[in-house]
């Protein structure tokens, strides 16, 4: 059987006009008022993406332990930001930062992966219930503010997604198409993000779950044919899916130290290095590129550790323990998650997909469970825990992937628009500009985003900071506030805890500095204010004694300041 996709040009025209909507919302978004800058991660992975051009990932692993999770995926960056240089020679000349073309590979993923949510909802649902999904995915805040940069969070979503749509697509219609795009999807989401290994419990569950009628009719009847077919299928699938996916991710690393025996490798997390400890495993030649499995190695080790991860941060209260033995420990909280979907996903969204988990209790004894929904609520479902259970907690791009899940069944609560009544099209259609009003209340500063549960948005850092609020994206905004405010002193410590002050983007000394005329205002990042990035002690007493009097595209904080401050500021440096 195969799927149709057929639509009346009417709707191909709103398709268009909607996906420009999102595209217009990137874009803009991007150069106005002024370009976001880079973030304190998008150099890294451009640098990344060129290191797997050359073919030298592995070498600049063994280099810098930070560069031991590259992935192939983060060379469509350089690629796309030379082939824009190239064919428009005038973006040379436009006042950006190096690399900012690099921005448009994420951009253009992104619209992919909405014409994909599209698709399945559509399919599951009706084409009105596809053009919902889309318009959750276009107007969605972290979608937005996650497509326009350099980093692997929206490539992971994208590659995840498609991964499993395919994957249903194989299930449901068959089709050697399908076969093969179910398996090819799956070694791409390989190298777009690490985070695609946990598909191959997901697929389990799925592909079980899908037979599961069948495989149990087959043992009661003891159908040994049927049994022995069922596996011989299962086998070739397995079989077809390793190889191709060792081929794709040794093809994305130029096959780079592909061979190398386990023994050979350097490892940092205590599982892989117990691997090594089996004289079996030890002298085995690893088929896979070196630059792979150290990322997967590191992967690993960040999870031990939480080496290389920043310190997490929720409701005023920093993750970490002071061990009597291994002293200083990361530790994470078992909510983040919870609470950080709570406050930065829009409401009218969350109301959305409460109704449809109303729908779908309502009408559990008409669904196909195993065969449509579980595709969208398993993988939301164990991702959710995983993450949750990882001490990476430092915004809600690490479960970004669940989005396109949620926006798909969400769409469900429209199916049967036509009998629905009055009132509730008009809760719909409500819904709908909630969204459209919340979502351009922050434009363009759509990385800080947090809906209308925090009231005030000067004190969004007290309920989450770093790359929920502050992620390094908004330096360019400040240059410009301390060149237009010469009585603003920007305050921060650097890696080395030392103190840094700027007054009209010139450093200066502390006996430089004067707060009776005329400063009388404190600039800082929330990230510092709160000490995800320095001592949290150096700020305790401007955080537990006063509150900002304004905010600088969110994620920078003016504090009004006097003469007596001077003993806090400069007192112990």
């Amino acid at each position: 059987m195969k799927t149709r996709l057929n639509f009346s040009k009417k709707h191909r025209f709103y398709l268009v006009i909607i996906l420009l909507i999102f595209m217009a919302l990137c874009v803009t978004s991007l150069f106005f008022p002024l370009p976001e800058s880079l973030n304190y991660d998008e150099g890294y992975h451009y640098e990344s993406g060129v290191e797997i051009l050359r073919g030298t990932a592995a070498k600049r692993g063994n280099e810098d332990i930070y560069h031991r999770n590259i992935m192939p995926a983060s060379a469509l960056h350089p690629l796309v930001d030379q082939t824009i240089q190239n064919i428009f020679p005038i973006s040379k000349y436009l006042n950006l930062e190096n690399k900012f073309f690099g921005r448009f590979a994420t951009i253009i993923i992104s619209v992919i992966l909405a014409i994909y949510v599209f698709i399945w909802s559509k399919q599951l649902y009706g084409v009105l219930a596809g053009f919902l999904a889309l318009i959750l995915y276009v107007l969605d805040p972290n979608i937005i503010g996650n497509s326009r940069i350099i980093t692997q969070d929206l490539f992971g979503a994208a590659s995840i997604f498609i991964a499993i749509y395919y994957f249903w697509s194989f299930l449901r219609f068959g089709s050697r198409k399908n076969l093969v795009l179910s398996i090819l999807t799956f070694g791409i989401a390989q190298i777009c993000r690490l985070t695609a290994v946990y598909l191959v419990p997901i697929y389990i569950i799925l592909g079980l779950g899908f037979y599961h009628r069948e495989i149990i009719e087959s043992i009661q009847q003891k159908n040994i044919l049927a049994i022995q077919q069922g596996i011989k299928r299962s086998i070739f699938y397995i079989l077809a899916l390793i190889l191709s996916t060792m081929l794709i991710i040794n093809i994305g690393y130029s096959f780079e130290g592909s061979g190398r025996q386990l023994g050979d490798y350097q490892f940092l997390s205590q599982s892989f290095q117990q691997l090594q400890t089996y004289p079996i495993f030890k002298s085995l030649p690893i088929p896979i590129p070196v630059a792979y499995l150290e990322a997967l190695d590191f992967g690993k080790y960040k999870q031990e550790t939480g080496f290389g991860s920043g310190m997490p941060y929720l409701l005023g209260q920093l993750g970490f323990i002071v061990d009597p033995v291994q002293g200083f420990k990361i530790k994470g909280f078992p909510q983040y998650f919870l609470i950080t979907f709570l406050y930065k996903v829009p409401i009218a969204t969350q109301i959305f997909i409460w109704l449809g988990f109303i729908s779908l209790f309502l009408w559990r004894k008409q669904l196909k469970f195993w065969q449509n929904e579980a595709f969208l609520i398993v993988p939301t479902v164990l991702y959710f825990i995983l993450m949750s259970s990882n001490t990476a907690q430092i915004g809600i791009r690490y479960i970004l992937m669940i989005f396109p899940f949620l926006f798909v069944f969400a769409s469900r609560i429209v199916t049967g628009w036509p009998a629905y009544k009055r009132p509730y099209r008009i809760l719909i259609i409500v819904l709908t500009l909630y969204l459209l009003i919340s979502n351009l209340s922050y434009f363009p500063h759509y990385i800080s985003y947090f809906n209308e549960l925090v009231i005030d948005r000067k004190m969004s850092y007290r309920v989450l900071a770093d790359s929920n609020l502050d992620w390094g994206q908004n330096k360019n905004y400040l240059q410009d506030y301390l060149q237009k405010h010469p009585n603003a002193l920007f305050i921060r410590y650097d890696g080395d805890n030392k103190l840094n002050l700027v007054i009209e983007n010139q450093k200066v000394a502390p006996p430089q500095v004067s707060l009776d005329n005329p400063i009388n205002l404190l600039v800082i990042e929330a990230n510092q204010l709160i000490g995800i990035t320095t001592d949290s002690n150096h700020f305790y007493w401007l955080r537990s004694s006063r509150k900002p009097i304004d905010h600088l595209a969110y994620s920078y904080l003016i504090f009004k300041i006097s003469s007596q401050d001077a003993t806090n500021i400069f007192g112990k440096n």
